[in-house]
Formats: C-alpha cells, sequence, structure tokens
C-alpha cells in the first residue's frame, strides 16, 4: 500500500478513490468475461451462457426463489430457459454485468418479455421507457397487450392512451384480432375512446369473436354487456338487430324504453369521440326591462370547426357574472340581476341534459370579477358588489360540491385579464380605483399569491394560454400609435382602447421578442379562447360600440382573419364572459333530448328457432341472454 502510495505521490497526481459498488461492478464484469467461478449455467437455444447464481439472485426474485427451492434443476447447475432467444438471454445478462444495454424496436420486445417473466425490474422499467417513448400506429396493440400480460401501468396506459385516439382504425387491424379477452374488454370500457358512434364499439367485438369463433362465441354475451347500446341511433339499432338476427341467433335482445336522461344513466355516458369543443358566450343586454316578466340571460354557442352562431336553453337573467367550464358542464357564478342587486348564486348547464340547476352559493356576492377553473375546482376571485371592489377569493369543488375561503388577493381587482397555465392562475392588468399596472399569479397547490409588476398599465383586455405562456389581447392600456407603449410608473395617462397585444412568459414577465399582428381594430372585453392551435377573439367592444365580430389567429401567422359570420345579437346585446363547453355531436344531442320513445320486440320464439325478429324502436336499452 505505502509502494502504490508512493508511485502515486511520484506521478504527482491524487488518484480519486472508487466506491465499494464500482469496485463491486467491475469484478463481476471481468468474472463474467474470463468466465470465471460461474456455478450456474442457463442454457437457451442450445447455447449455453455460464453465470454467477449469487448475482442473479439478488437482482431476480425468479431466480432466488429457484436457487432456494431445492429443485434438481437448481442443484445440477443447468437451467433451461424456454420461450426466449440467444440474443436476447445475451443482451440481459450484458446488462446485469456490465450496465450496458442496446435498444431497437425489434429487441425491446423481447427484453420486455424476458425481463417481465424472469422478475428483473431495473431491466422492465428500462425497457418499459424505451417502449413508452416509440410507441406507433403498428405497434401499440402489441405493446398494449404486453403491458396488460405483465401488469406494466405505465407502458399500459401510454399504449391505451395512443389507441383511444386512433381506435376505430386500429380495430381493422390485425393484432386487434389477437387481443386477450381481459384486454379487450379494459379498452371497450374506455370513456376515452375517441369514436363518433357506439356502432364502432359493436363492430369491433363482432370482429373479434368472428376471429376465433368457436373459442370466443361463449364471450360474445358477456361483451355485449359493454357496448352503449342507448348510445345508438335508430339506424344504429336496426343495423344491430338485423346482424344479431342473421348471425347469432341463440342470442335474445330486449329492449327498454329510455328517455335521455334514462340512456346517460344505462350506458354509462358518452365516450371522448362523441363531443365537440364549442365556445360559450353569457349575453348582457344593456337595455335590460327592470321590471319585466322574469327577463332571461341566453347563451350563445359558437362551432369554431364549422364557425357558426347557435344558441342554448336560456337561464334567469344575470349580467356580469363568471363564466367557467369543466367538461360537459358550464357555471354561471355571482353577478347582477335585472334590478342590479349583486347576486352570489352558482348555476350550472349540463350539455347532455341541456338542463340548469341551481348549486351551493358563494360566501359572497360579486360581479365582474375573474372566474377559473383548474383541476375540477372552480375560482372565484375578487371583483366587485355593493360594497365596492373586493379582495376576497374561493374555491368550488366540482366533485365535493361545495365552497373554501381561499388566500385573499393582495389588492381589490375588478376587470383583469384571466387564464390558467400549469396549475397557476393569472390576473393581468386590472381596475380598482386606478388602472393596475402588474398582475397576480395565484399557485392552486400552495394557496399564495405572487405580484410581477408591468411596465404599463392594462384593463379590459382578453387573455388564453396556449404551450408556455399567454397571450394578452387589446383591452384598455398605455398606448403610443398602434404599438403598447413601456410608460413610467408615475405616468397617470388614461389608458386608452387598443389594437396592440403582448406575450407573457410563465414566470409572468413580458416577451416582447414573441411577435403578435395588430388587431383588426380596437377591441376591449373581448372574449379569447384556443381551439386547435388557433385563438378566437369574440365579441369584443369596438369604437363604435359594435360587439358582433369574431377574429381568428394562428400563432406565427402575420394577420388575424375575420369570421364569416357574425354574432346574432342586436347592439344593445354584448357578450360579457365565455368558456369551452364539450357538446355531445348533434346526432347524439338529438338522441339524448328525445322523448321517450315506444319500442317494441316480437319474434323472441322465432329467434329461438333461428329464425330473424321484428321489431320497431326509437330508443332504448338493451339486455341480451342466450336464448
Amino acid at each position: 500500500m505505502d509502494s502504490l502510495r508512493d508511485s502515486d505521490e511520484e506521478d504527482g497526481t491524487e488518484k480519486p478513490l472508487q466506491s465499494h459498488e464500482t469496485y463491486l461492478c467491475q469484478g463481476l464484469k471481468q468474472l463474467y468475461q474470463s468466465q470465471q467461478l460461474c456455478d450456474v449455467t442457463l442454457g437457451v437455444e442450445g447455447k449455453n451462457f455460464p453465470c454467477h447464481r449469487m448475482l442473479l439472485a439478488s437482482v431476480s426474485p425468479y431466480f432466488r426463489d429457484l436457487f432456494t427451492s431445492g429443485s434438481s434443476e437448481s442443484q445440477n447447475g443447468e437451467i433451461l430457459l424456454e420461450d426466449m432467444t440467444a440474443s436476447t438471454l445475451h443482451s440481459l445478462l450484458d446488462y446485469l454485468y456490465t450496465e450496458e444495454l442496446s435498444l431497437s424496436a425489434e429487441t425491446a420486445h423481447d427484453l420486455f418479455t424476458a425481463a417481465s417473466k424472469l422478475q428483473i425490474l431495473p431491466l422492465k422499467e428500462t425497457v418499459g421507457r424505451f417502449l413508452e417513448m416509440n410507441i406507433s400506429m403498428g405497434n401499440c396493440l402489441n405493446l398494449y397487450g404486453l403491458a396488460y400480460e405483465f401488469n406494466h401501468p405505465p407502458l399500459l396506459q401510454a399504449a391505451l392512451s395512443y389507441i383511444e385516439q386512433h381506435f376505430g382504425t386500429l380495430t381493422k387491424q390485425e393484432p386487434f384480432l389477437h387481443l386477450d379477452s381481459g384486454a379487450l374488454i379494459n379498452l371497450i370500457c374506455s370513456d376515452h375512446l375517441e369514436i363518433t358512434s357506439e356502432l364502432v364499439i359493436y363492430q369491433a367485438v363482432r370482429s373479434w369473436v368472428e376471429a376465433a369463433t368457436s373459442v370466443r362465441l361463449p364471450l360474445f354475451q358477456t361483451l355485449l354487456g359493454h357496448v352503449r347500446f342507448p348510445l345508438l341511433t335508430h339506424d344504429e339499432l336496426v343495423d344491430v338487430q338485423a346482424d344479431i338476427a342473421e348471425y347469432y341467433r341463440h342470442v335474445r335482445l330486449r329492449w327498454k324504453e329510455l328517455d335521455g336522461t334514462g340512456r346517460l344513466l344505462e350506458s354509462g355516458g358518452l365516450r371522448k369521440g362523441m363531443f365537440d369543443n364549442y365556445f360559450v358566450c353569457v349575453e348582457v343586454n344593456e337595455n335590460r326591462i327592470q321590471d319585466g316578466d322574469n327577463p332571461e340571460s341566453y347563451l350563445h354557442c359558437f362551432d369554431p370547426q364549422a364557425e357558426k352562431w347557435e344558441k342554448l336553453p336560456p337561464v334567469k337573467y344575470l349580467s356580469y357574472s363568471g363564466c367557467a367550464s369543466v367538461g360537459c358542464k358550464l357555471y354561471l357564478s355571482g353577478g347582477q340581476k335585472d334590478n342590479c342587486t349583486f347576486v352570489d348564486s352558482l348555476y350550472e348547464y349540463s350539455s347532455l341534459t341541456s338542463q340548469w340547476m341551481q348549486l351551493p352559493s358563494m360566501s359572497t356576492s360579486r360581479a365582474v370579477h375573474p372566474f377559473l377553473a383548474c383541476n375540477k375546482k372552480l375560482y372565484a376571485l375578487g371583483g366587485c358588489n355593493d360594497l365596492g371592489p373586493l379582495t376576497s377569493a374561493e374555491a368550488f369543488c366540482v366533485e365535493q360540491n361545495s365552497w373554501t375561503s381561499i388566500a385573499n388577493l393582495p389588492l381589490a381587482l375588478m376587470y383583469p385579464a384571466s387564464a390558467v397555465l400549469k396549475n397557476k392562475l393569472y390576473l393581468i392588468g386590472g381596475k380598482a380605483s386606478w388602472s393596475y399596472r402588474g398582475l397576480l399569479i395565484y399557485d392552486t397547490n400552495a394557496n399564495w399569491w405572487t405580484e410581477v409588476p408591468l411596465e404599463f398599465a392594462c384593463y379590459g383586455a382578453a387573455a388564453v394560454s396556449i404551450g408556455n405562456g399567454i397571450y394578452v389581447l387589446g383591452g384598455y392600456s398605455e398606448e403610443r400609435g398602434s404599438v403598447l407603449a413601456h410608460t413610467a410608473m408615475g405616468n397617470e395617462e388614461v389608458p386608452s382602447c387598443t389594437k396592440g397585444s403582448f406575450y407573457l412568459s410563465e414566470n409572468g414577465r413580458v416577451n416582447w421578442e414573441v411577435n403578435i399582428p395588430e388587431l383588426p381594430i380596437a377591441l376591449a372585453f373581448a372574449c379569447a379562447l384556443e381551439f386547435q392551435g388557433k385563438i378566437y377573439l369574440l365579441a369584443g367592444k369596438d369604437e363604435n360600440d359594435s360587439y358582433n365580430a369574431s377574429y381568428s389567429w394562428v400563432p406565427e401567422d402575420t394577420s388575424w382573419t375575420q369570421c364569416p359570420e357574425e354574432i346574432p345579437v342586436t347592439k344593445e346585446v354584448r357578450m360579457f364572459n365565455c368558456a369551452t363547453l364539450k357538446m355531445p355531436k348533434k346526432p347524439i344531442r338529438i338522441l339524448l333530448l328525445s322523448t321517450t320513445a315506444r319500442s317494441t320486440v316480437t319474434g323472441v320464439d322465432n329467434a329461438k328457432k333461428g329464425q330473424p325478429s321484428s321489431y320497431t324502436n326509437d330508443g332504448c336499452g338493451l339486455n341480451c341472454c342466450w336464448g
């Protein structure tokens, strides 16, 4: 030891001490490569792989149990492994001894299978992550079946998410027909399948059964129990009934009479692909009748795909309410009644039933307040009531149906632009007794507000988050010409309506390098929403006090485009707030809104004899049983 130390000192270098783990790994690698002290041999495809019991037992419960079981196989030192190639075992042992691993699309599947069977968790997780990152149309079904077989939740979820997006196409591929029955049931039970009709599910089940009829036909009844027959239209039901009558005459169908609500309860709900995203804007009538006969607020609904407008059922008149959505539910909070009284109410609209209901009220009446949805909670922030601007804030838990108070805003605030970005709420600019030069960021996890200064005042702007930042559009702002100006903090000049916009980074700082083209006209109090990467600016107030124009813009384009159809409102009516609402596609919406349908089934006895059944059905549920 002294001579070694002297040698190091003579070289003028001090070698770093290696860890015990490093020595151990290097030693095992040398023993493996020189095949020294090997005490067990693994045999695959006629090839032998000498290795060490202690290493195998330390990383694999499978080998640990085998070596301690006292079996003749474990005692004679030779273990034959089946359902594995020699190249796969060679890669597996290289990983165990050297931590070196070369993965490709061709080798990863077999390595994952081997690691799962031999219970080598580190290798299983490493290869699993590789497979997650390389999911494609060609392998997603195989990976889904693999993850299901070996109980690997991360890979299972990744493959399932991919399949859900392309389900209709994938059901026509050969790997779909080879899915395990349990994996198939897990798949067709998903609410997130992007299919437009439940008929796709029935046809997929039918194809899977017919791929091996003699084995799978006894499972047909169980599989039909996961098909949401109440969501089929009349024509689709006719096709299904005729198909079953022709090919599966031993199956009897019993139909139920169901209305729209009954369909939802019986089926368990719509699939993801059965919804479209609509923009819903709440109407404010500036010339409302103070003592009129039950005045109502209308909701104008914009289809961003067709760029067409329609109306939703009205609610009892409220102006300047907060508006937010969670899935297929729209929520209106607070506002003013037709007599200008401030209210604390919360209303919920369901696009599935097309009905309104009143929920528990807020602790404080408020209007002109930001109302934001984040992680199934609704946040009512600031605003004002008859006492003036508010600092109070509260959150409504959709799942628990109750309100709780949250940290107050650092200052009373009305009319800020607002948006949600990565579990944080952003209130940009705004107004109390002065125009606010700053923004507030609320961390929903920490229940804490952070204030960030701005170099200019603004209020009445619109905001929408995309990616890692927020676009803030129009509003009243300190402006020079058509570009936002960096005015001094002490300048109290009254802001003017602007054509300008700016981009906020996640930290709340303005990034002037992001180029946003001028708005076609100066707009304030517009509604901003995003759909498929395109920003829509709806119903802002322009210099002519008009509220019925809409514009769209794709980031990085050089100009805004006016939408062809104007909002169908009069000059006295404006839009104050908006949200994106999931609505059933029109054929399903019509189905859900239909009244209770009459249905009859005849020919059950004939079905037992193998004869086709005749029936009429305009809307019903289904039970099936063996004839």
